[in-house]
């Protein structure tokens, strides 16, 4: 990980524009966020921590959120990108935070520390209720996939892969996974091989057509039918 020097503030500057967290201040509040800005570069695979009281904007790249069961299985919760923040909940809290952050892509992030922002969110409410919209679309993301845990591989997958960004072709609608098949199964609440055997019943039946990490949705109908149970 590192911390580059305070140089481009035009850079700091579009990072805080590009969140909506910040998008209820002033241009000028944003210039004055953006001067509090710690920019971070992270590598592929690359940790972010410790992240005790840091709230950190995602301005290219990804990286993704999980946490340790006791046993040390690791559980994807989400992936971040472009315009997303992660570390709220030690940044809220001061105290240790019980996930863990790992660039899933070459990243680059604005790095905020609660002692510099937290006057700032005390001043200006629309950034707290920006913070709190999106802890509860994170909370109905996760509701959403609990109700999800009872139905089958195929239909967890065939969701997950429609609604992924892609490209229309001549073949059908091309999409990539955006992390390791191990991290994706994870993140669905189901094993590697679970994960495997899933995406092969969905190619035996001709919805879909591997490549490595890039899936064609064949039939996308079919694969809506079976998502929605």
């Amino acid at each position: 990980m590192k911390n580059l020097p305070l140089t481009d503030v035009t850079e700091h500057v579009s990072c805080v524009r590009l969140v909506p967290l910040f998008g209820g201040l002033s241009a000028a509040d944003q210039d004055a966020v953006g001067a509090l800005a710690r920019p971070t570069t992270l590598e592929r695979g690359e940790a972010f921590g410790p992240a005790t009281g840091r709230l950190a904007v995602v301005h290219r790249g990804q990286v993704k959120v999980s946490r340790l069961s006791a046993s040390g299985h690791e559980r994807v919760l989400r992936l971040a990108g472009p315009g997303d923040f992660v570390g709220e909940g030690s940044f809220l809290t001061g105290e240790a935070p019980s996930y863990l952050i790992e660039a899933a892509a070459p990243t680059r992030m604005c790095v905020f520390s609660r002692a510099d922002l937290a006057p700032l969110i005390a001043a200006h409410p629309s950034v707290a209720m920006a913070m709190m919209r999106s802890l509860a679309q994170r909370l109905d993301d996760a509701e959403h996939r609990l109700s999800l845990a009872s139905t089958s591989r195929p239909a967890r997958i065939a969701g997950y892969l429609l609604d992924q960004p892609g490209s229309a072709e001549e073949s059908g609608y091309r999409v990539r996974l955006p992390m390791a098949k191990k991290d994706t199964a994870s993140l669905l609440g189901m094993t590697p091989e679970s994960f495997s055997r899933g995406l092969d019943a969905l190619r035996s039946k001709g919805l879909i057509a591997t490549s490595g990490a890039e899936i064609t949705l064949r039939d996308v109908d079919a694969l809506e039918e079976l998502a929605a149970g």
